[in-house]
C-alpha cells in the first residue's frame, strides 16, 4: 500500500505538511502513539498517528521525529484535535528526516484514518489473492497442458532439489545451484520438526516444504526466497510428480513387454509394434544392457528412481544418449534390462528402479557403465554391481543381442570385483557357453578335475596346478615351459605324467587340454 493511496480515499482532506516527494513509501498498518520515544515497539512500514501530546517543547520534535526514523515508519499522522496546529518544529523536523507528515484536522478520528488504511490494504491484498490465484490457475493448465515444471516456473527465487542438495529445477545461476548450499537446504529439510520450515543461509532466508507431509530421504523438496510462493510451487511440484509417476508407469508396462517380446524371440512384426509403442524407431542400431545391483542401492538415494530394484548408476549427460527404454525389475534377483539406440561414442547408460539416466564418460561404452557402476556403488556403500552389455545390433538381431549381454552380465556375476562389467565382445566364445552354464554344475567339472591336484599339492607341497596352467598357457611346448617355471625337461616331465595319472586324462590330447583348460577357467 502507498501512502498517496490513503490520502486520496474520499472524505475530509489530509493535507500533506513535509515529505511531498516521499508519497509512494509503502505502508502495512497504522500505529497510534504518544510515547516521546516509541522505537521499541515499531516494526518499520507503520503509519504513525499521534496527538502530540508527548511534546513539552520545541526540541522534543526532534527527539520524536528521529525515533521514527529510525525505526522506518512509513509516515507521521499529526492530530490537531487536541493541541491545534501542527507546530513548525515538528514539520521541520520532518522535513529533516525526509519523514511523510500530514495532518489530521480535528473534525477527522484517527478511527476513520485507520479505515482509510485498512480499505487501502484490504483492497490490495484481495486484488493480490486474485492475481495470486489466476496465476496458479493459469500454471496448473499449463503444466497439465504438457508443459514441462521449467517452463512454469518462477524465473528467480525458487527452485526443486532433491533430498541430496540437487538442483532439479530452477535458475541455474542462482544461490543453491552452488552444491555446498544446496546440501545444506537439504540438510536443513531433512532435519525439520514440521514443514513448512524456514533456514537462513548467510544473509539469505529459504522457505522449504514438500508434497508429502514429512522431510525423507529421497523425497524432492521446494525451496524459495518468497514465503507467498511457497504453496502453490509445492502444488506445481506434486503435480508434476503425480504426472510423471502416472507416465512412468505406462513406460514400464511398455518396456516390460517389450522385454518380454525379446526374451520370446517374437516374430519381427511384433518386435516393431513392441519398438514402437516404447517411442523407439525401427532404424537402430541398439544396444541392449543388463544389470544387478541390490535394491539398498535404489533405497539409498544413489540413484533416481524409487522402485525397488537395480541400476547403472545416476550421472549428468543425458543429452549423450539419443533414446533408451528399460524394463522395471520384476524377478527375484532383479535384473533390469536396458534397450538403448544410437549410444554415442564415450557414452554409457543408467538405469536406477526401471528408469535411463544417461551416463556421459570418454572410456568407451564399456568403460563408461563402469564408470557408473563406481559412482553407484559408492553412494550405495556395499554393493556390487554387474552388468553385461551386447555389441551394437539390428532390430532383427535384439532377440540374440539380449541373449549375449544376458550372458555377459551372469559372467560379471561371478566376477569378485565390486564393479564388474563385461562386453559381450570381451568374452570369448567359451565364456559365452559357460556364462549359460549354472554355477553349481560348472564348479562340479571344475573340482572333478582339479581337486585330486589341488590335494596332491598340498600333502606334497607340489606346484601341479601352477605347472599345468603354464603348460597350457604355452601351448603345450615343453621347452617354453620349463624355461618359463625354471625346470629341468625331464622334471616337468616328471609333472605332467603325474598330473595324467590323477585326473586321468593324457595332454598329448587336445580334447583332455581343453577339457583341463576349462576346469583351470571356471575354477574359483
Amino acid at each position: 500500500m502507498r501512502l498517496r493511496d490513503v490520502l486520496e480515499q474520499p472524505g475530509v482532506r489530509l493535507p500533506v505538511l513535509a515529505g511531498e516527494g516521499e508519497l509512494d513509501r509503502p505502508a502495512h498498518l497504522a500505529y497510534t502513539t504518544d510515547l516521546l520515544d516509541p522505537a521499541r515497539y515499531l516494526a518499520g512500514g507503520e503509519v504513525v498517528l499521534t496527538g502530540m501530546m508527548w511534546r513539552r517543547e520545541p526540541a522534543d520534535s526532534e527527539l520524536f521525529v528521529a525515533a521514527l526514523a529510525g525505526a522506518g515508519v512509513a509516515a507521521l499522522g499529526a492530530g490537531e484535535a487536541l493541541l491545534g496546529p501542527v507546530p513548525a518544529d515538528l514539520v521541520e523536523a520532518c522535513r529533516r528526516h525526509r519523514l511523510p507528515l500530514f495532518a489530521v484536522p480535528a473534525e477527522v478520528s484517527f478511527r476513520e484514518v485507520t479505515d482509510r488504511i485498512n480499505t487501502v490494504l484490504w483492497a490490495e491484498r484481495e486484488a493480490g489473492a486474485l492475481a495470486a490465484r489466476s496465476r496458479r490457475r493459469g500454471m496448473v493448465a499449463t503444466l497439465a497442458a504438457g508443459a514441462d515444471l521449467a517452463e512454469v516456473w518462477p524465473a528467480t527465487g525458487a527452485w526443486v532439489l532433491t533430498s541430496t542438495g540437487r538442483v532439479i529445477v530452477g535458475d541455474p545461476e542462482d544461490t543453491p545451484r552452488d552444491l555446498a548450499i544446496g546440501r545444506r537446504l537439504a540438510t536443513a529439510f531433512l532435519r525439520a520438526d514440521t514443514l513448512p520450515a524456514r533456514c537462513r543461509i548467510g544473509d539469505r532466508d529459504f522457505h522449504l516444504d514438500a508434497p508429502g507431509p514429512t522431510a525423507t530421504p529421497g523425497t524432492r523438496f521446494v525451496a524459495c526466497a518468497d514465503p507467498t510462493l511457497l504453496e502453490e510451487l509445492v502444488e506445481l511440484t506434486a503435480l508434476d510428480a503425480a504426472r510423471s509417476e502416472r507416465a512412468r508407469r505406462i513406460e514400464r508396462r511398455l518396456a516390460v513387454h517389450l522385454a518380454a517380446t525379446l526374451t520370446s524371440a517374437a516374430d519381427p512384426p511384433e518386435l516393431a509394434a513392441a519398438l514402437h509403442a516404447c517411442g523407439l524407431p525401427l532404424t537402430g542400431p541398439y544396444t541392449v544392457l543388463v544389470a544387478t545391483l541390490p535394491a539398498s542401492a535404489s533405497r539409498s538415494g544413489a540413484g533416481s528412481g524409487s522402485g525397488s530394484g537395480c541400476g547403472f548408476g545416476e550421472t549428468a549427460g543425458i543429452g549423450a544418449v539419443k533414446r533408451a527404454v528399460s524394463s522395471k525389475p520384476h524377478d527375484a534377483d532383479g535384473v533390469a534390462v536396458a534397450v538403448v539406440e544410437e549410444m554415442v561414442p564415450g557414452a554409457a547408460v543408467a538405469v536406477v528402479g526401471g528408469e535411463v539416466v544417461a551416463v556421459a564418460a570418454d572410456v568407451g561404452r564399456v568403460g563408461g557403465l563402469r564408470e557408473a557402476g563406481r559412482h553407484l556403488t559408492t553412494a550405495a556403500r556395499g554393493t556390487r554391481f554387474a552388468a553385461g552389455s551386447s555389441e551394437a545390433a539390428g532390430v532383427a538381431e535384439l532377440p540374440a543381442a539380449l541373449s549375449r549381454a544376458r550372458h555377459a552380465h551372469r559372467y560379471a556375476v561371478e566376477q569378485r570385483d565390486r564393479v564388474a562389467v563385461i562386453g559381450s565382445d570381451e568374452l570369448a566364445s567359451h565364456d559365452l557357453l559357460l556364462a549359460g552354464v549354472p554355477r553349481a554344475t560348472r564348479q562340479a567339472f571344475a573340482d572333478r578335475l582339479l581337486a585330486p591336484l589341488r590335494a596332491y599339492d598340498a600333502d606334497h607341497h607340489a606346484d601341479l596346478v601352477r605347472t599345468l596352467q603354464t603348460f597350457l598357457a604355452c601351448d603345450g611346448s615343453w621347452t617354453r615351459c620349463a624355461a618359463e617355471m625354471h625346470l629341468h625337461v625331464n622334471t616337468l616331465r616328471y609333472r605332467i605324467r603325474r598330473i595324467a595319472d590323477l585326473t586321468g586324462r593324457d595332454l598329448d590330447r587336445f580334447t583332455d587340454r581343453v577339457d583341463l583348460y576349462l576346469a583351470l577357467c571356471l575354477d574359483t
